[in-house]
């Protein structure tokens, strides 16, 4: 992946790889000054039962399904401040899971040491909302939900990376996402139509660029944030819409700003 520039003009080209029974294979390349910036491969199928196959889905009450992963319900939530370089901060709205976020504290039972057997990384949850009441949720919004959550870096404490970090960003390389449930099922009487839970977990950080991975689940929610109240069971209500995983890397924000404003310029 080569950096984008929105005040350049871009084309996209979409080819057909493979079509199936079950699958059908789409690559679609993201063109900017006559060089490819972003490659994405699809794989497109029908996300539900079919005839020749036993349903089978893990689900509650089954006691090995997953659960609805945040500890907070909307309706119990405190918006929290979008940050500032987001043109789009007026149309959304987040509020975080601090009991969930509350395992990352240095002192924290879960942190770990010579004894310890796997374990580590770092979590983050919370709840993210459109804004504007006539905003639906849709499966062309679930790239953009399973890149919004804290970064890994800015997770950790100071005293894990010294000075010298200073504002950063951090590009993703590679973004992987399945489509688990279909948003067009959900129930509008158990599930928010503009507000999702977000859940994730960086595990690793890496040379060079403090290249790091995320895994993130993107869940229903059963109201809006600051809306209706805990119901007894709630959790078992929800669906994970999509899980995804990337590979980002550590940049300092001046480079991103210098290399914009340079291509700007350029075309002045």
């Amino acid at each position: 992946m080569r950096p984008t520039n929105s005040q350049v003009p871009f084309k996209v080209y979409v080819q057909t790889v493979k079509t199936g029974k079950g699958f059908s294979n789409l690559v679609a390349e993201f063109y900017q000054e006559d060089s490819v910036r972003i490659t994405s491969h699809a794989i497109f199928g029908a996300n539900g039962p079919t005839d020749d196959m036993p349903d089978l889905t893990l689900k509650p009450p089954s006691s090995y399904a997953r659960r609805h992963p945040l500890y907070l319900h909307p309706s119990e939530g405190e918006r929290h401040p979008m940050r500032n370089l987001w043109n789009f901060q007026k149309h959304i709205a987040w509020a975080y899971d601090d009991k969930l976020t509350s395992v990352n504290a240095p002192d924290h039972p879960s942190r770990t040491n010579s004894s310890t057997v796997g374990g580590g990384g770092l979590e983050w949850g919370g709840y993210l909302q459109f804004e504007s009441p006539t905003e639906r949720l849709t499966n062309a919004y679930i790239p953009f939900l399973a890149d919004m959550f804290i970064n890994t870096i800015n997770l950790l404490p100071g005293s894990e990376f010294g000075s010298g970090l200073g504002t950063s960003w951090f590009p993703t390389m590679t973004l992987a996402i399945e489509f688990k449930f279909p948003i067009s099922q959900l129930d509008p009487s158990k599930h928010s139509m503009r507000n999702v839970g977000l859940y994730s977990l960086g595990r690793f950080v890496n040379n060079p660029q403090r290249r790091h991975d995320v895994y993130v689940e993107v869940w229903s929610a059963p109201s809006n944030i600051g809306e209706g109240e805990p119901q007894d069971g709630w959790r078992d209500e929800q669906l994970c819409l999509a899980t995804a995983t990337q590979m980002a890397l550590t940049v300092p924000i001046a480079l991103n700003i210098k290399n914009g404003k340079k291509k700007t310029d350029s075309k002045l």
